[in-house]
C-alpha cells in the first residue's frame, strides 16, 4: 500500500481550511486529525466542538500548527 502525503498529518495539530461547491464562503477548522479514510473520503478531526469528519473532496487547504493536543 503506497502511503499517502495526508497520512503523515496524523496525530498532527492543523488548521484546515474547506469550500463545498455550492457555497460561497470557505470553512475553517483546528484541531487534531485523528484519522484519515482514504476509502470512504473522510477526515476525522477532534476539536474544541468536539469529533468531526470532513470530506476529503472539500479540503482546500491543510497547514500543520504549533498548538494544542
Amino acid at each position: 500500500m503506497k502511503k499517502n502525503s495526508l497520512d503523515r498529518l496524523v496525530g498532527k495539530y492543523c488548521k484546515i481550511v474547506t469550500k463545498k461547491p455550492d457555497e460561497d464562503k470557505a470553512h475553517v477548522v483546528f484541531g487534531l486529525i485523528t484519522d484519515i479514510d482514504h476509502k470512504a473520503g473522510f477526515i476525522a478531526i477532534e476539536s474544541h466542538q468536539g469529533s468531526e469528519r470532513l470530506d476529503i473532496k472539500t479540503v482546500e487547504a491543510i497547514k500543520p500548527r504549533l498548538g494544542e493536543k
